[in-house]
């Protein structure tokens, strides 16, 4: 359940918001559960939240910063994440289907159990990032880096990995499409 009080500060604009957590930067925003689908949040500032099985679907949150946020079991189905800096961010569980998240920072990030179906993650930096039975069907991956990655167990079909920097132990069962 979200903190009420943070929807309300949330509910007066992505500036106001930005400015709130420069200046309480003590608080750890809980809007975990929320419903926020179809909201414009460009460039939100969301570092270290609780945004655990929070609905974002169909969201804009081009270039947001959501470092070492927890969106574990999010809704992100068809949102917009280009540009966005996810560095160690916890997205196990979350459903990314239709997401872009073209020339994203991923680094670092937990992907564990994750819905990728066309996704698309265009020159992201995915270096390190777990993507443990995670399910990727249709994903884009052109220009990526996954150096270090980790796709133990993964479901893997018909990914598009071209110009994609690969980690050394992809799992052989990868069905690529050129």
């Amino acid at each position: 359940m979200p903190n009420f009080s943070h929807i309300a500060v949330l509910d007066q604009g992505v500036e106001y918001w930005n400015d709130w957590r420069e200046e309480n930067p003590e608080i750890v925003p809980d809007l975990s559960g929320a419903d926020l689908t179809g909201r414009f949040l460009e460039e939100i500032n969301w570092e270290n939240a609780n945004l655990r099985g929070i609905f974002l679907s169909v969201t804009e949150l081009e270039s947001a910063n959501l470092d070492h946020a927890d969106l574990s079991g999010a809704n992100l189905t068809g949102s917009d994440l280009n540009q966005v800096s996810a560095r160690e961010t916890k997205f196990n569980n979350a459903d990314l289907s239709f997401v872009t998240m073209s020339y994203a920072s991923l680094d670092q990030s937990n992907f564990s159990g994750a819905r990728l179906v066309e996704a698309i993650l265009f020159n992201a930096s995915a270096r390190n990032t777990s993507f443990k039975n995670a399910h990727l069907s249709e994903t884009i991956l052109t220009g990526a880096d996954l150096t270090g990655s980790d796709f133990t167990d993964a479901e893997l079909q018909d990914i598009i990995t071209d110009g994609a920097i690969l980690p050394l132990k992809m799992p052989k069962s990868v069905n690529k499409k050129q």
